[in-house]
């Protein structure tokens, strides 16, 4: 939700009166307003003080978009020539302040054309002051060209604009922006086969439409839209609808496009403005952004319940998402509707506005809010999150990450295992554009979405004309997602090829019926794979023990290729030691440690399904032959009939116990190693082992004919 404004306030000045002003009333009217947010306004005062002339730039913006008092109308030519004059032989002087503030205004409402004709100016002549926004216009003048696509303009400012401060953070910040604008001009920045456009009159009417969202399913969203007949306090006052934002829903029926929408109507909207909100998965929570008409800086988030078909009167959450005297907005939700995502600029963040979240108890109860930290989070402005169950990414929009200009759109994702996120990706044109794009929202199988920007002026009639930058929505298509696989089967001991391997592909969820195909003589294997697979990987051979992966293409946002080699160690001729098998004294009873480990060779013998083997277990030289013979046969056996119980097939498994026949190492010298050391003791330690040996690999017939 872009703040910009509240009530139109109407200016009705005579000119004898408000020359009657001192510039001193003037400019604290100028700053009265932009410390309330009404940019235009600022600029309407900031303008007057630097143009004697009094030609009005601008008046209030409604929320989501700006209206606009016209001049006489000049050709383009004439425009450029006075502004070129009043340039050259203005002589600012004590104005220079101001002159940073004007452009400072239009920038924040953003009026990036303006901005960069005074920014221009106000560079010329350096100012002395505490303000980090007057201090920096080089880095802001960089922004705007940026924002107007004059990208080598752009790096100039802010490469001039590093050599002369000296904070940190901004200096950061223009060297993002220098990447931005490299990034721009480079055709990798395009999501090719992707379409972006403007939506129909359905859904952009009126000043402003903006946030679109899915309701409960993608057949039915809700967005925002400041237009005719909507809210108003006092349907007898002249207030006017078309300046304040309400929830619109609209349906899509049999496919054919969203249709006429209705207005979401009390007690959700109200006379105040509304937007950016979010319904939860089972339809009985919705919560919604509420900006005050009479305050710009009041901004929060509220919730509301749906009881017997009917929205209960919302309620502004408490100091855990919004915070007095700061704004909390662009509410998202998890699938389970256990974590709440927003938009702040409260304390403790990293800059401007930052994405929160908080975790929500079977209650509703709200948790202390958690800042997303800063490979998400900027000094910059972070704003609309989307949060996608099916991919479990969040999309958001910044414009301090070297975007393409303005707000950028980016994706994070999260990776359950490692509990992080993935480092934010901006998603490139044409989703992005020099200007501001946000509200950013995709479908389950990743096809189509929505999005919301300024790109375009806005065509509002003759009362809006050549202001304007306003939130459209705009729809978008990309093709379909394409995934396929390719690797190679090499033996693990010395790195040679193996042709012919047999490669399985198996479906975790059993959607699908096993694909098997072979490596190639360069031992090599290739195939398409389709959206939405979870498979489980198998490479075996005859004479190899098998290697193993997993591949999903599920929750994947994009295109991508896999390549999985498969590592095949040769099967030995003798045993092999299970390492770490451990036993209570005198005894065949398996200790906690030594499961754990046999867990792993239950892993391995489902691997290498096609294998017999045979457990053998083994004594050292101390005590009777006899008794450690027995010893070691129940041994083995305990070690079978855990195998077993964990799934692996009888008919696989052998038990020997082999006693102290087959020892490692002669340890006759050590008969007790209690006082001779621990190198003693280990000589013992190294015969008593367990084993196994490969005694078959036709279990299965799976190599028949290969």
């Amino acid at each position: 939700m872009r703040l910009k404004g509240g009530l139109v306030i109407l200016f009705v000045i005579i000119g004898q009166l408000l020359f009657a002003q001192t510039k001193k009333e003037i400019i604290e009217q100028g700053d009265n307003a932009y410390k309330n947010e009404n940019y235009a306004s600022a600029a309407y005062f900031y303008k007057k003080v630097i143009d004697k002339k009094g030609v009005s730039s601008g008046l209030v913006h409604p929320y989501e978009a700006r209206s606009w008092v016209a001049p006489p109308k000049k050709s383009k030519a004439e425009r450029d020539s006075l502004q070129q004059e009043n340039a050259d032989t203005n002589s600012y002087g004590d104005d220079a302040v101001v002159l940073h503030k004007l452009a400072n205004a239009y920038r924040k409402n953003h009026d990036y054309l303006n901005a960069e004709t005074w920014y221009a100016i106000a560079v010329k002549y350096p100012i002395d002051v505490v303000e980090e926004d007057l201090q920096s216009s080089k880095l802001w003048y960089g922004e705007a060209l940026m924002k107007n696509e004059k990208y080598e303009e752009a790096v100039v400012q802010f490469e001039e604009f590093k050599k002369e401060t000296p904070d940190m953070e901004l200096s950061k910040r223009a060297d993002k922006d220098i990447v931005g604008c490299y990034f721009a001009q480079d055709p990798s920045s395009t999501n090719n086969g992707a379409t972006v456009s403007l939506s129909d009159s359905n859904m952009n009417f009126g000043t402003s439409s903006y946030g679109v969202n899915f309701f409960g399913d993608e057949m039915t969203i809700i967005f925002s839209a400041a237009g005719p007949n909507g809210i108003v306090k006092d349907e007898k006052s002249k207030e006017d609808s078309k300046f304040l934002s309400d929830f619109y829903i609209a349906q899509n029926f049999m496919g054919e496009g969203y249709g006429s929408p209705s207005n979401f109507a009390p007690p959700i909207n109200s006379e105040n403005n509304e937007g950016a909100g979010v319904l939860s998965i089972d339809r009985t929570t919705f919560y919604f952004t509420r900006k005050s008409a009479v305050n710009n800086k009041e901004v929060a988030i509220w919730v509301s319940k749906n009881f017997n078909n009917q929205w209960l009167t919302p309620l502004k959450l408490d100091n855990k998402v919004n915070v007095e005297g700061y704004k909390s907005m662009h509410p998202a939700l998890s699938m389970e509707g256990d974590v709440l995502y927003f938009s702040s600029d409260r304390p403790g963040g990293f800059g401007g506005m930052d994405i929160w979240y908080c975790n929500i108890d079977d209650y509703g109860g709200l948790s202390d809010p958690i800042n997303m930290g800063n490979n998400t989070n900027t000094p910059g402005d972070e704003v609309t999150p989307f949060f996608n169950y099916f991919t479990k990414t969040l999309y958001y929009s910044s414009d301090a990450m070297g975007g393409v200009g303005g707000l950028d759109i980016y994706k994070t994702t999260y990776n359950e295992d490692e509990e992080s996120w993935s480092n934010p990706k901006n998603i490139g044109k044409p989703f992005n554009s020099s200007k501001d794009d946000a509200y950013f929202i995709i479908n389950k199988d990743q096809s189509k979405g929505f999005l919301s920007s300024d790109r375009t002026t806005c065509d509002c009639g003759d009362e809006y004309e050549g202001s304007i930058y306003c939130y459209k929505i705009f729809q978008f298509g990309q093709p379909d997602m394409k995934f396929s696989i390719s690797g190679t089967a090499f033996n693990a001991e010395t790195d040679e090829v193996i042709p012919n391997a047999l490669i399985s592909f198996k479906d975790i969820r059993g959607k699908m019926d096993p694909v098997f195909m072979t490596t190639d003589e360069q031992g090599n294997y290739k195939r398409d794979l389709q959206v939405g697979w979870d498979l489980f990987l198998k490479a075996q051979k005859a004479k190899y023990f098998g290697d193993a992966a997993n591949i999903t293409t599920s929750g994947l946002t994009e295109s991508k290729h896999f390549i999985q080699d498969f590592f095949l160690t040769p099967i030995p001729l003798g045993e092999l030691e299970i390492p770490g098998i451990e036993y209570d004294f005198d005894a065949a009873t398996l200790r906690p440690k030594s499961k754990e480990i046999l867990d792993k060779l239950v892993e391995f013998l489902q691997l290498n399904d096609n294998i017999t083997i045979e457990i053998r277990s083994h004594t050292d030289s101390r005590g009777n032959d006899d008794y450690n013979l027995k010893l070691s046969d129940k041994r083995a056996a305990s070690v079978v009939k855990y195998l077993i119980a964990h799934g692996i097939n009888k008919a696989r498994l052998e038990s020997k116990g082999m006693g102290e026949t087959e020892p490692l190492d002669d340890c006759s010298k050590y008969d007790d190693c209690g006082d001779t050391g621990k190198d003693d003791c280990d000589c013992h330690q190294k015969n008593r082992r367990t084993a196994f040996k490969t005694t078959s690999e036709d279990f299965k017939d799976v190599f028949k004919g290969k």
